[in-house]
């Protein structure tokens, strides 16, 4: 067919549709040779070639508007010196519609063609969420997996459209932000060399069959997303149907109406440009509707990201962030935040009673900045599940191919006596104590907490701290626990209510050690076995923390206790002032953990027993004025 081709417009890159044309916008030098490739849909036969001459050029873009071309009836790639690429500004991508499809050919892995988006979405009652820093609870998860551990026949699993049935749930957790691992289009299989050879191929004769086998493609699963991807065009995979950016786009306005956000993990190789970064945010969040973006990779421009004016609003999580590279007006809607591990260790060595320092936990928790906030989690897709970190003293990464060789080598774990899964109530209960210590620990703590799929109730990963490549019941959310683990949970969302319900565990102002307004109390202050005696030994496993509620126009006073040492420990208590009393509201060891009703102690001081944690309320005792 002949087609009517001039200069097209250079501000738009890829492919866009008119009423009665289609212009194609491409990174292409001047001297290379350019076509475009049109694909009739679901025909057979050669794709028609359309040559984009050079003089159609600005810079290294090369811009073509074809008149009479209903692209609705086409795929397209580009051919460039005679390669053939995808356009990586492709709305959509096909080729990658049934998940990790190991029937397709080998030469079909790369065939992958572009095609436009779909029609606008109608975003009718969607808002603009912005959660305050101080109020966020985040929750984690690969859309796949949340949903495909649900039993068989449950309609939409592993699917954006699961994925919004279960909104309702993770806002019953009392979550305010859903972080979604790589839901871009991404290669799932990942082609490896065989480990070694085999015996058929060091023997002298070889038989065709064996040099037949030994030649044919052995692959991997990319079961998490990370690595390049097409940046435009949500996961084909991922849809219940053939329109995953509907499906996408519902789910997303469904997080919206139930007061949550939405926070998409984008991970960006040194290949990927600054300038490209910028364009992949700036879409998502103009189609999308998307609230913020969790950074990976080593060439992050974070000075160009945050000096955006269409992302200033958007929340950026990375790991290597300093407050001097944000401006000091960003204090009025902080969204610049720290997300690394750094809050993790501590944690995790005192939980397990790995001779942690208690003195390194307590700057983790009152960790804060105006301008610049800190994600803090215990558990994330990298490692040992929340559960497994006091299951297993060893991984168990065998599954992976690698002989155990991947994955962290020291996780600051312990079995508690036993190795996996036990039967014994005694260990049961150890395990039981020491996560909710942990939870404890993330939820009491000034920064963001951040809860890892499945950690609500008790996911296991049977020892596997690196399933990447596990798309299966390892790497999945076991929904079939949620029963058994049914008081955890509680607990779970207790604590999340309990930091809601107190705002000064979630101040936006850094904590000064100090009665800096005269409230009677420093804002923050630490206690041991006498009141206001706190030497920051090393060796310590006992501390009291107290947080005067005054500072955030509370009248409740928060006073935390831990105790990681292997003996009970007495913890003073500051002297209430006037008909005020102390309430013990949790501990740790109790049966339920928060008590029914809170209970006033008569002494000044809380016998706290070993590896616990307790919360004990300041407050005007009942009937008194």
């Amino acid at each position: 067919m002949e087609y009517n081709v001039k200069k097209g417009d250079f501000s738009n890159i890829g492919a866009t549709k008119g009423k009665t044309w289609t212009e194609f916008c491409l990174v292409c030098r001047k001297e290379a040779d350019c076509k475009i490739l049109l694909y009739k849909r679901d025909g057979k036969d050669k794709p028609e070639e359309i040559a984009v001459p050079a003089e159609f050029s600005k810079g290294n873009l090369r811009a073509v508007r074809i008149d009479k071309l209903d692209l609705s009836e086409y795929d397209y790639n580009f051919c460039i010196d005679g390669e053939i690429v995808c356009d990586p500004y492709a709305k959509r991508i096909t080729g990658r519609e049934i998940w990790a499809d190991l029937n397709r050919k080998e030469s079909a892995l790369t065939d992958l063609r572009c095609r436009l988006g779909a029609e606008p979405f109608s975003w009718r009652g969607d808002c603009e969420v912005e959660i305050p820093r101080k109020d966020m609870v985040l929750y984690k998860l690969h859309v796949r997996g949340f949903t495909k551990g649900m039993p068989e026949g449950t309609p939409d699993r592993g699917t954006f459209r699961g994925l919004e049935k279960k909104l309702p749930y993770l806002k019953s957790l009392g979550i305010t932000s859903i972080e979604l691992m790589p839901v871009y289009e991404f290669e799932e299989l990942m082609p490896v060399n065989p480990a070694g050879r085999p015996e058929e191929f060091r023997s002298r004769k070889k038989t065709k069959a064996v040099m037949r086998g030994m030649q044919k493609t052995q692959y991997k699963l990319n079961y998490w997303g990370y690595g390049k991807g097409m940046y435009f065009a949500p996961k084909a995979s991922y849809a219940a149907g053939d329109d995953p950016e509907t499906e996408l786009k519902s789910c997303i306005l469904g997080m919206h109406k139930r007061g949550m956000e939405c926070i998409l993990e984008m991970d960006f190789p040194d290949t990927v440009s600054g300038e490209m970064i910028r364009l992949v945010l700036r879409y998502w969040v103009k189609e999308y509707h998307v609230d913020g973006f969790h950074l990976q990779g080593n060439g992050i421009p974070m000075g160009l990201l945050l000096e955006d004016p269409f992302l200033g609003r958007t929340k950026l999580f990375y790991r290597e962030i300093y407050e001097h590279e944000i401006p000091i007006e960003e204090a009025l809607y902080p969204r610049a935040f720290v997300d690394k591990d750094e809050f993790l260790y501590p944690c995790r060595k005192l939980a397990g009673g790995l001779d942690g320092n208690i003195w390194e936990l307590a700057d983790q928790m009152k960790k804060q900045d105006i301008r610049l906030g800190y994600i803090n989690y215990i558990a994330d897709n990298n490692g040992y599940t929340l559960a497994d970190l006091f299951t297993y003293e060893r991984k168990h990464n065998e599954a992976n191919g690698e002989h155990n060789t991947d994955g962290p080598e020291w996780s600051f774990s312990i079995n508690c006596g036993t190795e996996g899964e036990s039967n014994s109530r005694n260990i049961q209960k150890i395990r039981c104590r020491r996560m909710r210590n942990a939870v404890a620990m993330l939820f009491l703590s000034q920064g963001t907490p951040m809860l890892m799929a499945g950690d609500e109730d008790c996911n296991t990963q049977k020892g596997n701290n690196n399933t990447y490549c596990q798309d299966n019941p390892v790497g999945w959310k076991d929904w079939s626990r949620s029963r058994a683990a049914k008081e955890f949970t509680k607990y779970v969302k207790q604590m999340i209510a309990f930091r809601k319900a107190h705002a000064i565990l979630r101040m936006e102002q850094p904590m000064k050690l100090a009665d800096a307004k005269g409230h009677g109390y420093p804002d923050l202050s630490y206690h041991e076995e006498s009141a206001w005696i706190s030497p920051r030994y090393r060796n310590r496993k006992a501390i009291g923390i107290m947080y005067c509620g005054k500072y955030a126009g509370e009248e409740e006073d928060i006073y935390i206790g831990f105790n990681f040492s292997d003996f009970p420990k007495k913890l003073a208590l500051p002297c209430q002032k006037g008909k005020r009393a102390w309430y013990l509201a949790m501990d740790t060891t109790a049966r339920y953990a928060f008590l029914p009703e809170q209970e006033e102690l008569k002494e000044t001081w809380y016998l706290l027993d070993a590896q616990s944690v307790c919360i004990i309320i300041g407050k005007q005792k009942a009937g008194k004025i």
